[in-house]
């Protein structure tokens, strides 16, 4: 119970709220120049001690003095500033510390979302270092398979260019026979005789020339079998 006076009559009244002394917040002004009646100071202080018996016993006294018309007014005083301002600085102290409880569970929760994100951060650290690792492996892997394979495919790079420049020089003396042939057959198809061979006894029976044109052999029945012309 919060007792105060907002007018001063002959007799006094009551007013309820909680049990203890509450200054709503925003009203605070240290500066304020109201000054609280003592009966009134008397009751919030022991009600805010918890002395609830001694409270309604001064209650009880209280009222019964003044219906009686036993109070001396004339020597009652307001209590000084001071005890307001004291009331004031309790209210804005609780309010600070609610504050405080208020920043410290936000720093609370925001340590805990750095850690998490420092814990996020090391995983993805991890896990990239870990990636560039398995990379740098198999780059050197790579590296050396091919210098492994490099002489193999050297010596065929060799065997490659050997092939083409003999099949270069098959095809150019196939060429060249095939024109041989082809100028002989002209000659033959003609019916004039290119060449005699007379170191047969017997008959030649067949002959055949050299691919490079210049030699001939020739087969016959008798002992020779073959000559080179």
């Amino acid at each position: 119970t919060l007792y105060g006076t907002r007018k001063r009559r002959e007799k006094w009244h009551l007013v309820t709220v909680d049990d203890k002394l509450i200054i709503p917040e925003g009203e605070e002004d240290l500066e304020t120049d109201v000054k609280a009646v003592v009966d009134d100071f008397l009751r919030n202080y022991l009600v805010q001690m918890g002395i609830k018996r001694t409270s309604d016993c001064f209650q009880i006294e209280w009222f019964e003095m003044g219906h009686k018309g036993l109070m001396k007014t004339d020597v009652m005083q307001l209590v000084s500033d001071v005890y307001t301002h004291n009331q004031l600085l309790d209210n804005e102290l609780k309010n600070v510390q609610r504050e405080r409880n208020s920043y410290k569970r936000a720093t609370f929760e925001g340590g805990e979302t750095i850690v998490k994100l420092q814990r996020e951060r090391d995983f993805h650290s991890m896990h990239q270092k870990h990636v560039v690792q398995e990379k740098r492996i198999d780059f050197l892997r790579t590296l050396k398979m091919y210098a492994t394979c490099d002489p193999a495919l050297r010596q065929l790079n060799e065997k490659y260019q050997a092939a083409v420049w003999q099949k270069m020089l098959v095809s150019l003396e196939r060429d060249k026979a095939v024109s041989q042939v082809q100028i002989t057959d002209s000659s033959l198809c003609r019916g004039r005789c290119v060449l005699s061979l007379e170191g047969h006894i017997h008959t030649t029976w067949a002959c055949s020339f050299h691919s490079c044109g210049d030699y001939v052999a020739s087969c016959s029945m008798d002992n020779t079998n073959t000559k080179f012309w």
